[in-house]
Formats: C-alpha cells, structure tokens, sequence
C-alpha cells in the first residue's frame, strides 16, 4: 500500500500498530510500529488496516493519502488496482521514487523491481538520500573459504538475473552493455568488464 505524507513541516510520523477495530485485531503483524518520512512511503495492507484508526485527522485535513490508481488489469496489476510501485505505469512508478526519502521503502524497492528505469531512478535517489546502495546478491552467502569460491560466489547471481535485471546491475556498475542483446550477451560484457578491474 502506497501512501503520500505530506507534512507542514518536514518531521518524521511514528504511528502505533496498535489495532482498536476488529477487522485490525484479526491481522497479524511483524513490527510494532511504523514510520513515514515526508513523501512516498510504503506499508502493508494489513498495516494500513490498524493505523487507520490513529490517523483520522490526518487523512480528513489530506496530510496522509493512500495512492491507488485505476489501471488496465495485467500481469502487474490484475486487479485494475495499482497499489505498490511493481503495481504502477512506469512514469507514475518514477514519480513515486522520486518523491521518495524512507530509506527502508527505497530499499524494499530496490530489491522487489525489475523494470531498468524505474530501477535506475531507485539507485539514484538512494544516493540522494546518502543510502548504502546494497549488493545484488540472491542469498547470503558464508564467509567461510571465500578465498577459495570468490570468483564462484560474483558469477553465481549474475548467472541467474534476468535480462532486464542484467541491464540494470550493469548501469549501476557503469558498464556499458548492448541494450538489444541477449541475456547470454549481456552477461558476457559484464562479467568481461568486471575482471578487468
């Protein structure tokens, strides 16, 4: 569930998951409580269920607003309703990440999209915001006899990413790949460039 913050004047939100409403105490939740920065946020359905209760003022005087959008039933969106950013048209999805500044919604971004622009405006405003951009890794991996599987260890996720993701991973390491290659080509160019640093 996306939602839109847009305070007076720029302060973090701390609401409570505490649910009051019966619908809200049948959920099941992993946190206690959640916190919204001043633009794009996104919470769970469920979370969404128990804070309405706590924020009825701020959504009569549109200081919190959910963001949903209408759109043609796919693959994305079955339902006709963009609720997440994998959900949303890619102008409005750029749009959303750019008026982004929650550290934890970028980084559930991050991981969750696969579309190269969208991903690359994700990338860009981690860096706007002084974030760590994570490693694309597919599974932690042990620490143990990393001298031995290094080279094994890098290859592994890139062998497994998709062409898209690919082209994305290489953007962000600055690789120039070709964009109408194919995946096995790609991987090449990429793999190629990054021995020789």
């Amino acid at each position: 569930m996306l939602i839109s913050y847009k305070p007076k004047q720029d302060h973090v939100k701390i609401i409570p998951l505490i649910p009051v409403s019966p619908e809200a105490k049948k959920v099941k939740l992993t946190r206690n409580q959640i916190q919204l920065l001043p633009g794009t946020n996104e919470i769970s359905d469920d979370e969404w269920l128990v804070i309405k209760d706590h924020i009825t003022m701020d959504l009569a005087n549109k200081i919190i607003a959910p963001i949903e959008k209408t759109v043609t039933p796919s693959k994305r969106a079955p339902s006709g309703k963009a609720k997440s950013l994998k959900e949303m048209p890619a102008i409005e999805a750029v749009a959303l990440v750019d008026s982004c500044t929650n550290p934890e919604t970028l980084t559930k971004w991050y991981n969750e999209e696969t579309r190269e622009d969208v991903r690359l405006h994700i990338v860009n405003q981690m860096k706007e915001v002084k974030m760590e951009i994570p490693k694309l890794t597919t599974s932690t991996e042990n620490d143990e006899d990393e001298s031995d599987t290094d080279a094994g260890e890098q290859a592994s996720p890139l062998d497994k990413m998709t062409k898209e993701q690919l082209i994305s991973y290489a953007a962000e390491k600055k690789i120039t790949v070709p964009p109408t290659g194919t995946a096995g080509e790609i991987l090449a160019v990429i793999k190629k460039a990054e021995e020789k640093k």
